[in-house]
């Protein structure tokens, strides 16, 4: 539990959420909504481009996706 959350743009959480069964079903603005239609969860990813998200909105969103911290720990 002592390692930190890997710095990561929209682009690289999208990746992961891909991985891991993530659709893309809609945006609105910068603000694009993903859901795993199996496991019945859904997760809004802020899209700025080139901006890396900020660490506490990182954890939230795949704490919410349910993806194991491997994933997204340094």
């Amino acid at each position: 539990m002592g390692e930190r959350i890997r710095r990561m743009d929209a682009k690289q959480v999208e990746k992961i959420l891909k991985k891991y069964g993530f659709q893309l079903i809609g945006q609105k603005g910068s603000h694009r909504k993903w859901r795993n239609f199996e496991r019945n969860l859904q997760v809004v990813v802020p899209y700025h481009q080139g901006r890396q998200l900020p660490l506490g909105t990182l954890r939230n969103i795949f704490v919410n996706a349910d993806i194991p911290e491997s994933e997204w720990r340094a």
